[in-house]
């Protein structure tokens, strides 16, 4: 604190010195340089004036001018070169050299105080180069600084770790106090002691088979420094510790449950199981086991209850269960065979309750041929059920039914030529009878001027229609 006074003053020194220079040496060489031979730059510690120098020639004053223009640019290049270098803490990284750039200055001020300007220029000019030598060894530093600062942080287990990453990384930010990394560097340096600790208390949790403390503890030191890759990598260890100890937790829950027959909480617990390792054979092979036994389990159950539902002639539902059993198990042999029995009669029942849904259609050969062949077949079976019994009653009087013809009576002006689609043209007419099997119909009239009509009738034993009326009656 006592030291920035005296140097603060020094530099304002130099500043003043500068703008008087600049001032003088406007001065030399317009007014001057045809009068005086002597330097222009006079010693600040000279109390006593020179005697009037004898005058010298035009290009002697000029040549004197350009040396001395040469030896200010020189010398205000070395102002900001020092400038910046103190504002890279030059001291803490090249004071020797720094100093001997100074005193070369100070040499060639002598110089060019006695006049010898040709020597003060080279003298100025070692003094440049040695200054530029030092802007280049400041980047140097500071990509070192940078390196050890980095390298300290990542892996300092100890307060000494931790001191030279804090050193290395103040380094840096003095020789560059706006680069981005640097500062980053100074921010995680200083939490590096906090976390060393924080790594510490993980590592303690963790060979205690403490994984929750040691999770929570390496949690805070990626938190406190996110960038820290050890701690990350400590972090995702400990994670997937816990996911293995989860992991077997879940397996063990699982063949404990399939112990107990429980097969619910079986699969539950090895699903579970699954989702933290979705591709693991142990997984597969325990969801496997379960269904293994569970189907071993049920299999008579359901074909109790399959044998049932067809003692029922509920051969549908029978047919759905034996289907079931064999896409849990198709080694199932007793179900193979009573499923094809039971096919059987399902197609059968399926077909027989299609015709008597639609009797109607039994009027068409094909319909009729097919109702009777399934009659056929329903009569083939030596012990018919009440269900069977009940159908093929109830299809043969269908069949018998189809086939008696039932009398329409067609009515119409006797100007509209009336025909029966796929029966007969009837011509016109006022009232006709005709006869026709159980079935929908469509009676269509035409007449010449007029628009078309059409009349779609049911017939059947059970409900004779009225007279059919087909009159043409809308003029186009």
């Amino acid at each position: 604190m006592t030291n920035k006074p005296p140097v603060n003053n020094q530099n304002k020194t130099q500043k003043l010195v500068i703008i008087t220079l600049i001032v003088l040496v406007a001065a030399v060489v317009i007014v001057l340089p045809n009068y005086v031979s002597e330097p222009w730059v006079a010693d600040a510690s000279q109390t006593d004036f020179s005697p009037p120098a004898p005058a010298v020639s035009p290009s002697a004053a000029a040549e004197k001018t350009k040396y001395r223009q040469d030896a200010q640019s020189l010398l205000a290049e070395i102002i900001n070169i020092r400038d910046r270098l103190k504002d890279q803490a030059v001291a803490r990284w090249g004071d020797l050299q720094f100093r001997v750039a100074l005193q070369g200055v100070d040499q060639g001020d002598e110089q060019y105080r006695y006049g010898d300007y040709q020597k003060a220029i080279d003298t100025y000019q070692l003094s440049l180069d040695q200054m530029k030598n030092l802007e280049s060894v400041a980047q140097y530093e500071l990509v070192e600084a940078k390196k050890i600062s980095l390298t300290a942080i990542e892996s300092a287990t100890v307060v000494s770790g931790a001191e030279l990453a804090i050193n290395k990384a103040e380094l840096a930010i003095a020789i560059a106090p706006n680069d981005k990394e640097a500062q980053i560097l100074v921010n995680r340096a200083s939490k590096l002691s906090q976390l060393i600790t924080l790594l510490a208390e993980g590592r303690y949790h963790s060979e205690q088979n403490d994984l929750e403390s040691a999770k929570a503890a390496y949690e805070k030191a990626a938190a406190l420094d996110p960038q820290h890759i050890a701690a990350a990598a400590e972090l995702l260890i400990i994670k997937k510790s816990i996911t293995e100890e989860t992991f077997r937790s879940h397996m063990s829950d699982g063949f404990v449950a399939l112990n107990k027959i429980d097969f619910e909480q079986a699969f539950a617990a090895f699903n579970r199981a699954g989702v933290i390792y979705p591709n693991h054979p142990s997984v597969q092979q325990a969801l496997n086991q379960v269904t293994s036994e569970q189907s071993q389990l049920l299999v008579d159950q359901q074909m109790i209850q399959a044998d049932t539902l067809a003692q029922q002639e509920q051969w549908q539902e029978a047919l759905a269960i034996y289907q079931r059993l064999l896409l849990t198990d198709n080694s199932l042999t007793e179900a193979k065979v009573r499923k094809i029995s039971v096919s059987v009669r399902a197609s059968l029942d399926r077909q027989i309750t299609a015709l008597l849904d639609e009797p109607l259609s039994l009027t068409a050969s094909p319909a009729f041929y097919k109702g009777n062949n399934l009659l056929t077949d329903a009569k083939g079976f030596a012990n018919p059920g009440p269900r069977l019994r009940r159908q093929i009653d109830q299809l043969d009087k269908a069949l018998r039914a189809s086939q008696i013809p039932v009398t329409v009576i067609i009515q119409s002006d006797n100007l509209t030529e009336i025909s029966v689609y796929k029966v007969a043209n009837l011509g016109t007419l006022q009232q006709a009878s005709i006869s026709l099997k159980p079935g929908l119909y469509i009676a269509a009239g035409r007449r010449t001027g007029y628009r078309d009509s059409r009349v779609e009738f049911e017939v059947s034993e059970q409900s004779p229609p009225g007279p059919i009326v087909v009159i043409c009656s809308e003029k186009i």
